[in-house]
């Protein structure tokens, strides 16, 4: 598939849910042109933003928590920002921030084949149905690690094309005070920012952008 067919099937099913869109938002990459994250580093960036979701709310563990991740050798791929929230005391703000986090866990997960189906960004994701999916609480990584796999290029590019013609329709919508949709643009923000650090808008966690 083209980049432009790919558009051009995002923008159909915009239409189909009454969802606007402009014809001259920019082409995504084309699946030859696409580089994408390892299964093995996704799998990892689930692992990271899960276990800083539990130091968030159990703020006491945090020391035993950073000790495991060490242990697991996963500590060297907390980005610099994560390793300053790991060790402080978080503002409100910071809290709520790594819990919308989770949406983009679960788009992660998505990708490493560990979700069969991604629906539309209309309700939150159960926590629940993230942790059933991990390694038991401090039990080890290296299974769940190494068994991921990825999504093929050209499913990780039609959920790329969606998410980020969703993120301008639902940005469009509140600038515009215009009827609120059906999507939740909190859980489009952060499948946007994992899936454009899955297909490297940019190498580091910490500088990833949403541009619409």
């Amino acid at each position: 598939m083209t980049a432009v067919e790919r558009k051009q099937n995002s923008e159909r099913l915009l239409k189909s849910l009454n969802i606007p869109f402009i014809d001259h938002l920019p082409l995504i990459e084309e699946d030859q042109e696409a580089k994408i994250r390892t299964p093995q580093e996704i799998a990892k960036r689930v692992l990271v933003l899960t276990y800083l979701n539990y130091v968030s709310e159990e703020p006491n563990d945090r020391e035993e928590v950073i000790n495991f991740l060490k242990e697991q050798k996963l500590w060297d791929t907390v980005s610099n920002d994560e390793k300053d929230l790991f060790s402080k005391e978080l503002s409100n703000q910071e809290y709520i921030d790594i819990s919308w986090r989770s949406e983009a866990i679960w788009l992660l997960l998505w990708v490493i084949n560990k979700v069969d189906k991604l629906d539309l960004p209309t309700h939150e994701v159960d926590i629940s149905k993230i942790l059933e999916l991990l390694p038991e609480f401090m039990t080890d990584t290296k299974d769940f690690v190494g068994s991921a796999t990825n999504k093929s290029v050209s499913e990780i590019l039609d959920l790329s094309d969606l998410t980020y013609r969703l993120h301008w329709a639902a940005k469009h919508t509140e600038l515009n005070s215009l009827e609120t949709l059906d999507i939740n643009s909190s859980i489009i923000q952060e499948r946007h920012y994992a899936i454009n650090w899955v297909t490297y808008y940019e190498d580091y966690w910490d500088d990833i952008t949403t541009d619409t």
